[in-house]
């Protein structure tokens, strides 16, 4: 069950944020059922991503649809001769299942669901990859989270970012990070290109010899590169250090294989690769076809990414939208 009350189990699954650099409120999950720790919200605002869908189903207008749910804010049975008695009945149900699973708050401008690394440094700032074509928004989106993690840890705790990419000097979203200097101390980009690598004068060897990965790079450096990162996923929890990479798609071979059995979270971007976003759901997370297109759809409406969390509890979530798989 999703919760804001922290118990001795609950899981951290995201914070939710406003104006503030903390975090109004984070969202737990847990296996504790006890009504005290279950979220309370008005009829209207659980059902409303749902409200076209039990409208069609339960064939309810508008009316009869608020009617319903002013019953279930005031706990008021309908009587045995109320028309609408067998819809309150039916949509109660998913009502109370939907404030245990979901969580909607796109009603508030102002509130928005966040992904962000840890403060704390003994904290584990978890593995990703981010899945999506040329400009669907892959480097911006892990961009944004480092900016917003040297903003918000102190400078003497601040952990070190290390960039591999054979675009490093030529991508202009990388300029805030690798042209600022005042991240200079932390940010620390590496240029693995093969004109790079040819102006420098060294082989493959030599240049492996102190840094790391990309399947984008040097041709010479690909066995090299693909062993460490590989390498790296599966020590990553133990050793306590995070490792994102960024891929066009998830069907990517040996490069992908690892990091989809490995990793805490895959970034989608639904509104560019619905797509794929719903064969991933088929194959990985063993959802229906039906279900599938109905959650990306979902999502694709309501932002540009989403987020789902491979490790337990399994779930799915971007700005605005939570909810269990």
């Amino acid at each position: 069950m999703l919760t804001l009350v922290k118990t001795d189990d609950a899981v951290p699954i995201v914070s939710i944020y406003s104006k503030s650099k903390k975090p109004d409120d984070t969202v737990y999950f847990t296996h504790e059922t006890k009504k005290d720790n279950q979220n309370i919200a008005k009829a209207d605002g659980v059902l409303h991503l749902h409200k076209n869908e039990l409208k069609r189903e339960f064939r309810l207008n508008e009316g009869d649809f608020k009617e319903v749910c002013r019953m279930i804010d005031a706990e008021e049975e309908p009587e045995q001769s109320d028309p609408l008695r067998h819809e309150f009945w039916q949509i109660l149900e998913r009502y109370e299942s939907f404030l245990q699973r979901e969580m909607w708050i796109g009603d508030d401008e102002k509130s928005r669901f966040e992904m962000n690394f840890p403060l704390k440094k003994d904290d584990w700032p978890g593995t990703m990859t981010c899945i999506g074509s040329s400009g669907s928004g892959k480097t911006w989106h892990v961009v944004q989270m480092i900016k917003r993690y040297f903003k918000a840890a102190p400078v003497h705790s601040r952990r070190q970012v290390v960039w591999l990419s054979p675009e490093l000097k030529i991508d202009k979203t990388l300029a805030t990070l690798r042209d600022n200097v005042r991240y200079r101390l932390w940010f620390h980009g590496i240029d693995i290109s093969e004109k790079h690598l040819k102006e420098k004068g060294i082989d493959a060897a030599s240049f492996r010899h102190g840094r790391g990965s990309h399947s984008d790079a040097a041709r010479a450096l690909y066995p090299f590169l693909e062993r460490f990162y590989n390498s790296m996923l599966r020590v990553a929890r133990h050793r306590n250090y995070g490792v994102i990479s960024l891929i066009h798609t998830y069907a990517h071979g040996k490069a992908s294989s690892q990091a989809l059995q490995s990793n805490k979270s895959c970034v989608f971007y639904p509104r560019s690769q619905q797509s794929r976003c719903i064969q991933f759901m088929r194959d990985y997370l063993q959802l229906s076809t039906s279900n599938a297109k109905e959650l990306v759809k979902k999502f694709a409406s309501l932002g540009r990414w989403m987020c789902i969390q491979m490790h337990s509890p399994v779930c799915c979530y971007n700005e605005s939208y939570l909810v269990l798989l």
